[in-house]
């Protein structure tokens, strides 16, 4: 390999050539036996000889200083390469284009750690690597999503929200895959637990994979039933067309009718027409437009749903928001629809009761979700009930077309959030809605 050009050979080889050039003429005094030429000679071999001792040793504290620079990830040094200023340019220039490469070698390996960063935050399952002793590496979103953190460190900060999942992330092996089911205050999750294991600087780690059933569940069974229903109103939409048509038609012909026959064409009509009615309510199920989303704060959300579910009625409602001036970013109809539907829930079940109350309460959580509460005491869901209650057209109601509640569940979903049973007992039953 060729010296770059503007490079000095330095001073090592300057003063080791002239070191060999001194001992070569003080060989040739001891030969010619002139002893007293040997006192010019040795003082200049013994000159080189320093001169090379400070060199290397000059040299060994530039290169220490290096390394202790590369060791502590400090590559911001760089050494004068300028032959009138400094000795030894070679040298110096050679420990710059160590660092160069260094920091290009780490350059490539942030932006190889930025991208698979990247990949975890896109990936839809929760994904957390922690150590043989609980010590959590790296946690995307979605992991601390599901388990309502903002920060994960160690397994043990889930002990006291949920302890069947903390213990089961400690004891799951790789190769192994496990089904933990919890109650948190988010509601009740049933959780599919996966595990490899990789090695790091000579460290074993665990790659665990977290994956919320109950709400993959959910979005697909909305989306499947979001099609049926597309395809069911539409072949009955079709079919009713025509009969409601032939009926009305033959009804009003310049002729007389069999009393009878008129009866029957009237109830034809009549049956064809509230069919319609009854299709054209499970359209909006299917029909949600996308949000529009935009600021407001949440005490206008409830004021309003509470003038509107409450018209009719001396409701006794306890509101209690907290922080007052609390901030959602969502679509403020759609939202204020999944409100007042669920005060209109409450409503009906507190019917009859002299004590009968609502409660609504907001707050944030530690991932900095909006939670909002509506809570009564009308008596708990029968369990039944309670796993069908999200079912769309799914309704105990004489009236009811089963659609309010799953319709609320599919708006917020929409957002982003959830919308879910937490509380269920003849206390009090709280549905609760996350946002954000």
């Amino acid at each position: 390999m060729k010296l770059p050009k503007g490079i000095a050979y330095g001073p090592i080889i300057t003063h080791a050539g002239l070191l060999a050039a001194a001992a070569l003429v003080s060989g040739w005094f001891v030969a010619q036996r002139l002893y007293p030429l040997l006192l010019v000679s040795v003082p200049l071999m013994a000159l080189a000889f320093y001169r090379i001792l400070r060199c290397y040793g000059d040299s060994v504290r530039r290169v220490t200083f290096m390394f202790n620079a590369i060791e502590n990830d400090d590559l911001t040094f760089r050494f004068n390469e300028d032959p009138s200023k400094v000795d030894n340019t070679m040298l110096n220039a050679a420990l710059n284009r160590i660092k160069e490469i260094l920091s290009r070698t780490k350059l490539r390996a942030e932006e190889r750690e930025r991208y698979y960063q990247l990949i975890m935050e896109s990936a839809q399952t929760g994904l957390i690597t922690v150590n043989d002793t609980g010590s959590v590496y790296q946690a995307n979103s979605e992991a601390l999503r599901i388990f309502g953190l903002q920060q994960l460190g160690h397994i043990r900060q889930l002990e006291g929200s949920a302890p069947e999942v903390a213990r089961a992330l400690g004891a799951i092996r790789p190769g192994e895959k496990l089904r933990v089911s919890c109650t948190t205050e988010t509601g009740e999750m049933a959780l599919t637990l996966g595990c490899a294991e990789i090695t790091l600087e000579d460290r074993h780690r665990r790659v665990i994979s977290v994956s919320d059933i109950n709400s993959e569940v959910s979005e697909i069974q909305v989306e499947s039933w979001s099609k049926l229903s597309r395809i069911l109103t539409h072949e009955i939409m079709n079919s009713l067309a025509p009969i409601t048509s032939l009926s009305d038609t033959l009804l009003e012909i310049d002729r007389p009718l069999d009393p009878d026959v008129k009866r029957g064409l009237e109830t034809i009509s009549a049956t064809s027409r509230r069919l319609v009615t009854f299709v054209d309510s499970y359209r909006r199920f299917t029909r949600i437009p996308a949000p529009q989303c935009e600021p407001f704060e949440v005490r206008e959300l409830v004021r309003q749903a509470v003038v509107l579910a409450s018209a009719e009625n001396d409701l006794r409602i306890h509101v209690d928001i907290e922080p007052v001036d609390t901030m959602i970013y969502a679509d403020k109809v759609l939202l204020g629809q999944v409100a007042v539907n669920l005060l209109k829930n409450a409503r009906e079940a507190i019917a009859g009761r002299p004590d009968g109350e609502i409660e609504i309460r907001s707050r944030i959580d530690a991932a900095e979700h909006v939670i909002i509460e509506f809570s009564n005491n009308g008596g708990a869901i029968p369990t039944e009930v309670a796993e069908n209650i999200f079912t769309p057209f799914y309704t105990t109601k004489p009236d009811g077309s089963g659609i309010g509640l799953s319709l609320s569940r599919r708006i917020m979903q929409l957002h982003g959030g959830s919308l879910r049973l937490t509380g269920n007992t003849d206390r009090r039953v709280t549905f609760t809605l996350q946002i954000g």
